[in-house]
């Protein structure tokens, strides 16, 4: 699973005792799904860290919704949007991590 958690563009993320809150998360399916439609950057890893700010997370939301429908499954778009929505509504970034 990659699971997502809401970090504040201005939060360093090496910063110690550091405690995020975990939002969600989606399988590898969906990951490399997200990825051959764009939305994902290829060069990203499902088991690796990766972070997105607040603007680029509002940019990928604006991405997912001018996506053609078959060219995400509805069940990967709406997992996917629900994470994009509650870290926009919060002015949050994004931070992955696999495991």
């Amino acid at each position: 699973m990659l699971d997502f958690y809401l970090i504040p563009d201005s939060q360093n993320i090496s910063s110690k005792g550091l405690m995020l809150e975990r939002i969600g998360g989606i399988e590898y399916e969906a990951f490399i799904e997200l990825q051959a439609a764009g939305i994902i950057e290829s060069w990203l890893d499902y088991y690796g860290k990766f972070r997105w700010g607040n603007e680029l997370v509002i940019r990928k939301q604006q991405q997912l919704r001018q996506l053609p429908a078959a060219a995400v499954s509805p069940g990967t778009r709406a997992a996917f949007m629900a994470l994009l929505q509650q870290a926009a509504q919060a002015h949050c970034g994004l931070l992955a991590e696999g495991d």
